[in-house]
């Protein structure tokens, strides 16, 4: 008799944006000595089937339009008409076994209430099963709202496990629980170990400078025109500065349509700049990796620079980009006022840096990792291992 299979939903994952896509593919490395596991991914516009189906995941059937969550009540269909449905690749939530939350960032004032409370009352159906609920690291907050406050407060009481990436998240976590229980852990982003097959081999030293649609939208920030007209010009001086200083120019596109847009709106106007787009994440982090230095605005693409030992500069929206770069003791080349002159003052300094940049990364890296196979080893707890 074939064991039964233990299914993991991975949540909060994508393709479109790399940075979502290397933390599925994380997933997916770590969740190799799990006995038997089959993987489970929601439909979604950037989680198409043909892409979920190359990974042999089955699909699974849940509904949500704000207020209105029909998930666990699909999971009450007859036994037989579930039992047709799984011939068609297709599963109900009690049919999974455990959940890896890997959203990144998603759970904060920022971002709509009721998604918080329909992840709350799932995280606590998935507590009443008996099955884990996990959150990889990920960064957290604000909770201003007592309603926002209530719902983390649900989630922490019912998640196996919560790991949150920095010391900010964690005390946004504190606002809504005091003191946060055991099973919240601090671990750093999961992706450093990742590692591409073989970086590129280029004829001439490159810059890569990866911008960010999400540092100058006005869904984060009120003042969007004018910060974007400080964006574009801080990134394309540094495009000039560093093409005349002997490097070629080029702009990663890190997630889709709108960077994609971002990355043309610089090159028109920069002297000498090339925009690189590519599918695979791994390919994309290869790329970065070959770089002599970079500029992101994308936190992934500042990660696969430094877990790579390639000297940065994070331009910062959001709290989470101070503390990735502490991670690294990388805090003194974050910008979070971005201007053609401290973008520029930064790139002149890390330049003169890069030789002691690249050997304290090294070691950075070798700390980080080893935070990570803790964090895995957390999680094995908890799940069946072979």
């Amino acid at each position: 008799m074939s064991q039964k299979p233990y299914r993991i939903e991975i949540k909060g994952v994508q393709f479109r944006n790399k940075g979502a896509y290397l933390m599925l593919l994380a997933c997916l490395q770590g969740l190799q000595p799990v006995r038997n596991s089959e993987l489970v991914l929601s439909p979604g516009p950037n989680l198409p089937y043909p892409e979920r189906a190359r990974l042999g995941a089955w699909q699974k059937l849940s509904f949500r339009r704000k207020s209105v969550d029909l998930t666990d009540w699909i999971s009450r269909l007859p036994s037989p008409l579930i039992r047709l449905l799984n011939r068609y690749g297709m599963v109900t939530e009690r049919q999974v076994d455990a959940v890896l939350e890997a959203s990144g960032f998603a759970y904060g004032d920022q971002w709509p209430l009721q998604f918080l409370q329909n992840t709350a009352r799932e995280v606590e159906r998935f507590a009443k099963a008996g099955k884990p609920f996990i959150f990889m690291p990920q960064a957290f907050g604000p909770f201003e709202s007592q309603a926002s406050k209530a719902a983390m407060r649900q989630i922490i009481q019912h998640a196996r496990l919560i790991f949150v990436r920095d010391a900010i998240s964690k005390q946004h976590l504190e606002s809504c629980v005091s003191p946060l229980p055991a099973h919240v852990i601090q671990s750093p982003d999961f992706t450093i170990g990742l590692s591409p097959e073989a970086l590129p081999q280029a004829a001439a030293p490159y810059a890569a400078l990866i911008p960010n649609n999400k540092v100058i939208s006005p869904f984060h920030h009120a003042n969007a025109e004018q910060l974007k007209d400080d964006y574009l010009a801080a990134f394309v001086q540094a495009a000039n500065q560093l093409y005349q200083t002997g490097y070629q120019v080029k702009l990663v596109n890190h997630e889709g349509k709108e960077d994609a847009e971002l990355c043309q709106h610089i090159q028109a106007r920069a002297t000498h700049a090339e925009v690189v787009e590519m599918e695979d994440p791994l390919a994309v982090k290869a790329y970065i990796g070959g770089a002599s230095l970079v500029v992101s605005s994308r936190f992934h693409g500042a990660i696969n620079a430094l877990s790579q030992g390639v000297p940065c500069i994070a331009t910062s929206w959001s709290h989470k980009y101070r503390q990735m770069m502490q991670d690294f003791g990388m805090e003194d080349y974050c910008i979070e006022a971005l201007t053609p002159e401290s973008l520029l003052q930064n790139l002149t300094q890390l330049i003169e840096n890069q030789q002691s940049i690249t050997t304290k990364l090294q070691t950075a890296k070798e700390t980080l990792h080893h935070q990570n196979q803790q964090m895995w080893q957390h999680i094995y707890q908890q799940l069946p291992i072979k």
